[in-house]
């Protein structure tokens, strides 16, 4: 079970089980999927990776940090870390959902609904979030940016508040892109 043991063993074979899954449908006369298809796919699979750290960044860390010393966040948030991993997995899913959303965006054409617009809307202000207030202030709160003690207070409030109004937007948000493929809300 070599595979197992090593993540990036376990993703690659995740994607060589999805190839040979494709290969049996195709060879059984099923056809493959589109440039659509395979967009909505990294799509979802990108947004995934970024909400669920989302949520675990406001359900699990940030409440189990609450009473740490500043010298415990130190070596929390050392080079190598869990978090400074989780932050960069988080900034990554974020900007492939992006990426793979305008894809399907334009590839839409008329197809784009309300449910579509609106969740899009919102995507598109937690992605803002996440790049231009949450990473600059994180950076500043991990020590890859100097800092005294007050700007990281209160970059970190700042971080927070953000991701806050992520989580926020995100319960609406996976509502009316997940609807928008099966009903509209909006008729």
């Amino acid at each position: 079970m070599g595979i197992l043991m090593d993540h990036k063993k376990t993703i690659i074979a995740g994607f060589v089980l999805l190839a040979i899954i494709l290969g049996v449908a195709v060879g059984k006369g099923g056809a493959l999927p589109d440039h659509y298809d395979f967009a909505r796919y990294f799509h979802v699979l990108a947004g995934i990776v970024w909400i669920g750290l989302l949520y675990y960044f406001n359900f699990v860390q940030v409440p189990s940090l609450g009473g740490v010393t500043p010298e415990t966040k130190a070596d929390i948030f050392k080079e190598g870390s869990i978090v400074r991993r989780a932050l960069f997995w988080f900034r990554m899913g974020a900007h492939a959902t992006l990426l793979f959303g305008i894809i399907l965006f334009a590839s839409l054409g008329k197809a784009i609904t309300v449910d579509i617009m609106i969740g899009a809307s919102f995507a598109i202000i937690m992605w803002f979030n996440v790049t231009f207030i949450i990473w600059p202030n994180q950076q500043k709160v991990i020590g890859i940016v100097e800092a005294d003690a007050d700007t990281k207070a209160a970059a970190g409030k700042k971080a927070l508040m953000a991701s806050r109004i992520n989580t926020l937007l995100s319960i609406p948000m996976l509502f009316l892109m997940f609807s928008s493929t099966h009903f509209s809300i909006f008729g």
